[in-house]
């Protein structure tokens, strides 16, 4: 069932993540509607959506990899690359603000499937920017945080006047 983002000024969505203990119908529950919500976004697309973000507070998130939608659960990050990378990242969380946030660009991972299958993977690039995004809100932590620790900037989408999208920084108050 597509449902409704837990966004800011709520700030639930700061609350940690209990882990999942028990493989039941309600984890498969909570995995069908992170991809339904996520897959009915369109402006922008998801590309990963924590069951945070929709009001359950497991240690749960889908994350799109080869452009399909894959549960994770329980997730850790074993290792980081010392390589990082500033990339764009906007969040349904903190609606229609964006800004660069440096993470290790490659990431080694432990986690289990939706039927408790213990998974261990790399992942580099585009999925490994998704994956740590997504882990932060099991641990209350908005992509914000990351830019204003690194002393970056906001920026907000607007058009220009032929309709073309484009960055407008946030002044600072």
């Amino acid at each position: 069932m597509v449902k409704n983002f837990v966004a800011l000024p709520d700030e639930a969505i700061r609350q940690k993540s209990k882990e999942v203990t028990s493989f039941d119908k309600s984890v498969k529950d909570a995995i069908t509607d992170l991809i339904e919500t996520a897959e009915v976004q369109t402006d922008p697309p998801a590309l990963g959506l924590a069951a945070p973000q929709i009001g359950v507070f497991k240690r749960i998130f889908v994350a799109k990899i080869r452009g399909k939608f894959r549960p994770f659960i329980n997730t850790k990050i074993l290792k980081t690359s010392k390589s990082e990378g500033a990339f764009l990242e906007g969040c349904f969380s903190v609606p229609k603000v964006y800004g660069n946030a440096i993470r290790p660009l490659e990431i080694a991972i432990e986690s289990k499937d939706a039927q408790g299958k213990k998974i261990k993977k790399k992942y580099k690039g585009l999925a490994a920017r998704i994956i740590q995004h997504e882990i932060d809100h099991l641990n209350g932590t908005l992509f914000i945080d990351h830019v204003e620790n690194q002393n970056g900037k906001f920026f907000n989408v607007e058009k220009d006047k032929k309709g073309k999208e484009i960055l407008v920084e946030i002044e600072k108050e």
